[in-house]
């Protein structure tokens, strides 16, 4: 681990903010900021931005961020003229690292996610076999929306833990909910049912609809492989999911 990310992870829990907090506030992917923090990326377009928000002095952010191997504020250069190139190419007078001024606009590449719409990620992992969830109302963390839930009230996602969907899914991936639209048999869709306890939280899982019969909710597992059922009366929603991907 380098000295950047030691110093990201530690600031962020000195000052209490987390990977979604800087997501949320720069309107950029979860992904680009996790990458930053793990060693995955050297630098960010962001970076002074994020210093700010973790309390770092912004020319230490810059040093530490020259050792991980990348200069933020360095310019670019062409690299060296190759054999293969004729020296027509450039005008005379002109040096390898000091081209003409280009003869066309340049615009700027936008991130993703900016300035995009971010839905939650909810369901506090419980493990077991069945891969059962807590849905709480915490919001766990918050991701970039999809363009198929941009319009979708109430559209959320879920981190995939534990092996019993695979090798449907795995455990890293999310999965993104449409909570609007009826599942059909053979969709995958993630269920809450209510508490066994009153006063607790409605626990959930992610399962294949198989289907109402009579007054019990089908639902099928992959792995181990089980049909499994509920009350219909236990059962709070039923809700598909449209997409599913890996997050870093």
């Amino acid at each position: 681990m380098s000295r950047l990310t030691e110093k990201l992870h530690e600031q962020s829990k000195k000052t209490g903010v987390t990977q979604a907090d800087i997501s949320r506030e720069l309107h950029i992917t979860q992904q680009a900021v996790n990458n930053l923090f793990n060693g995955r990326a050297k630098s960010s377009s962001y970076w002074r931005e994020i210093a700010d928000m973790l309390q770092i002095p912004r020319e230490e952010m810059r040093e530490m961020m020259v050792e991980a191997g990348r200069d933020p504020e360095r310019k670019t250069r062409l690299p060296p003229l190759s054999p293969l190139t004729p020296s027509s190419a450039f005008p005379a007078g002109v040096i390898d690292d000091e081209p003409p001024a280009p003869n066309a606009k340049m615009v700027e590449v936008v991130p993703f996610a900016r300035p995009g719409k971010m839905i939650p990620v909810l369901g506090e992992v419980v493990g077991g076999d069945d891969g059962e969830y807590i849905f709480n109302g915490q919001v766990q963390d918050w991701v970039a929306c999809p363009p198929s839930l941009v319009n979708v009230n109430g559209a959320y996602s879920v981190y995939v833990d534990g092996e019993s969907m695979s090798p449907r899914y795995r455990p890293g991936e999310t999965v993104y909910v449409h909570p609007n639209k009826p599942p059909r048999r053979g969709d995958d869709v993630i269920v809450q049912i209510k508490p066994r306890e009153e006063g607790a939280a409605p626990h959930g899982f992610i399962k294949e609809f198989v289907g109402w019969t009579g007054n019990k909710l089908v639902l099928h597992q992959h792995n181990p492989v089980k049909r499994i059922e509920f009350d219909r009366a236990t059962v709070i929603s039923v809700h598909p999911i449209i997409l599913s991907g890996k997050y870093a």
